[in-house]
């Protein structure tokens, strides 16, 4: 019974940082089509600019708000620099992503090196449900984030730019001859997945510490909740942060260092068996 508890109770707490990693990830694909292979690496710089601010004596509120507002300026800058001069080349785009992680990946290794950092907890003490201990860091992680889920689910669907994000994600060219802002809200999406991106990144170092190689597990996880869940579903990479989630909660009872080996299992399943997911369009 208390094997069940916690994978139930550890399972629904990393499967609510799992939908935030992939939020950011599936609106960027969504709205402007671009597989970002960045969206680990954002994660990641996230994760060092607090580092960077506690070291210089911050405190770890101030060191978030300053990571997660660098980021939601990063990002943006990283679409006008680097993805629209080729966005109507998707393989320029896909592998410009790519090489563009490793440089942010060599470059963190650089300045703070490749060993992994832990970041300080956002709130300390145990919480201990039928034997199973749970940190209360990691339920005040989940609660902020399924907050974050719920408000961006109604600032979509409740709010004028809300509709447009959604407009375009259905039809950019009729979106844009109706008068929408398409440029200008690509650019707010992409500032609000990097964003999201940095929130995940804390959460990650402050639950199992940061690397900077670390972004490549961060891009595996959103890679895979966002297929299997269906490219460009918002509810179906909610749905696959649960499963995925669920499936390395379980796969750890027995193998802790095979942590990222179940999404990747789903990831090759889904894509050979079922590529347009379970609520989207096709992945090819």
């Amino acid at each position: 019974m208390g094997g069940i508890i916690e994978v139930l109770l550890l399972g629904f707490l990393i499967s609510s940082l799992y939908a935030l990693i992939a939020l950011g990830f599936t609106m960027i694909f969504g709205v402007a089509g671009v597989l970002n292979l960045a969206h680990g690496a954002f994660a990641m710089v996230g994760a060092y600019l607090a580092i960077w601010a506690l070291g210089w004596g911050w405190s770890l509120p101030a060191a978030a708000l300053f990571a997660v507002g660098g980021m939601a300026v990063l990002a943006p800058l990283v679409y006008l620099l680097l993805i629209r001069p080729v966005e109507d080349r998707p393989v320029i785009v896909f592998l410009g992503t790519l090489l563009f992680a490793v440089v942010l990946e060599q470059i963190i290794g650089l300045l703070f090196s490749f060993n992994s950092r832990i970041l300080p907890p956002l709130v300390d003490g145990i919480l201990v449900v039928g034997g199973t201990r749970i940190p209360y860091n990691r339920l005040a992680a989940s609660a902020i984030a399924l907050l974050i889920i719920g408000a961006l689910w109604l600032f979509v669907n409740r709010t004028r730019a809300g509709k447009a994000i959604l407009a375009l994600s259905m039809e950019r060219r009729g979106a844009a001859l109706v008068g929408i802002p398409t440029r200008n809200i690509i650019l707010w999406v992409w500032a609000l997945s990097g964003a999201l991106a940095a929130i995940a990144g804390l959460f990650v170092g402050s639950f199992f510490g940061i690397s900077p190689l670390e972004e490549r597990l961060l891009l595996t996880i959103a890679f895979s909740t966002v297929v299997l869940g269906g490219l460009g579903s918002i509810p179906g990479s909610l749905w696959a942060a649960l499963i995925i989630g669920f499936s390395e909660t379980i796969v750890q009872q027995f193998a802790p260092e095979a942590r990222g080996l179940a999404s990747l299992v789903l990831l090759m399943f889904v894509l050979t068996f079922r590529p347009q997911g379970l609520l989207g369009r096709a992945a090819a």
